[in-house]
């Protein structure tokens, strides 16, 4: 049976919709921005602000649905996981439909200065289980734009990881 020209282009430009909207489904990513060595008291650290806004855009701009927890702050390097240390719960974000938390642990030496070192954790609700660490040195000795760039470029890294778990 032969199918007239117009109901074909119909049935393969349906096909190929359905196709197209079961992967583009995006996830959602919520960060959350730790800083660690910084006084209560002190004022928001302004490459923390960097760091958060670098997560926003770079995820945002590669498709995905981003949400951030409030940037959280602890005197001192916590013991034991970032992840209970950070108090989230992961039950409460799955049910908001998060699907990675991905926190990013800024640990300070000087109120003045960019973080020391920059431990990135993503953890994936379903499983309760962070399934990616990364350290990196900090980013001094640079102009603002440029680490900027450099925090952007970084986290691309990141995304690409995510993606990969599709």
């Amino acid at each position: 049976m032969k199918l007239p020209l117009l109901k074909k282009t119909i049935i393969i430009a349906v096909l190929l919709g359905f196709s197209l909207a079961v992967h583009a489904e995006a996830s959602v990513i919520s960060f959350y921005v730790v800083e660690t060595g910084l006084p209560f008291e002190a004022a928001r650290n302004r490459n923390s602000q960097l760091w958060e806004n670098a997560f926003m855009d770079v995820f945002f701009d590669s498709g995905y649905i981003v949400s951030n927890y409030p940037m959280m702050r602890h005197p001192k390097k916590p013991e034991g996981s970032i992840i209970d240390a950070s108090g989230f719960d992961p039950f409460e974000a799955k049910d908001a439909g998060i699907d990675y938390i991905l926190v990013a642990q800024l640990d300070y030496d000087n109120v003045m200065l960019p973080p020391d070192i920059i431990t990135f954790y993503i953890f994936r609700v379903d499983n309760h289980q962070v399934i990616y660490e990364k350290q990196i040195p900090g980013l001094a000795n640079k102009a603002e734009r440029e680490a900027f760039n450099d925090m952007k470029g970084i986290i691309r890294e990141l995304v690409q990881f995510v993606y990969n778990l599709r």
